[in-house]
């Protein structure tokens, strides 16, 4: 649960009070309602024949298990143009957005993000590697996936087929 014990207006100390429908930090001198903006994730479902490009996480959470390239979109960033990024930083491939595959809401229950945006996506350049918060980058066969760090990622493993149109 999130928290705010301080307005983020007039700096007062805030109380818990039922506001339009749900309990909400209420600011006790000046009456601001403090509400949480919502964390909003990318990730990108990238294949190259029958294997899909994955990277082995080097921090928590999920450290050592494998994932989508994936993270945050930044204060007005367009979402794609945060695929893009973090795909390059993570797995030094340049891809080409092809198209939104789902919206997931908090799909890990302990995870940082509230709203996960899923893309699919094609190379049009670079070399793999690993890079930014990425112990490894790689391309598996379905027959042949690592330890799975992220539900996001099971959930669009499971629907390769249905994305990747084979």
């Amino acid at each position: 649960m999130r928290i705010a014990n301080f307005c983020p207006i007039c700096g007062a100390p805030t109380t818990m009070r039922e506001r339009f429908g749900k309990v909400r930090p209420v600011c006790s001198q000046c009456n601001h309602t403090v509400f949480f903006e919502p964390k909003v994730a990318v990730v990108v479902f990238v294949t190259n024949g029958e294997q899909i490009l994955l990277v082995q996480r080097a921090n928590d959470p999920a450290r050592d298990t494998w994932a989508l390239p994936a993270g945050f979109v930044d204060p007005e960033e367009d979402p794609r143009e945060a695929a893009r990024r973090e795909t390059l930083e993570e797995t030094g491939l340049a891809v080409e957005i092809t198209q939104l595959i789902d919206v997931l809401h908090r799909p890990d229950a302990n995870g940082l993000a509230d709203i996960v945006l899923a893309f699919r996506a094609e190379v049009i350049g670079g070399q793999l590697h690993a890079g930014d918060d990425a112990a490894d980058a790689g391309w598996f066969a379905r027959t042949a996936l690592p330890e799975i760090g992220f539900k996001t990622t099971e959930i669009l493993l499971s629907r390769w087929s249905e994305i990747d149109g084979s």
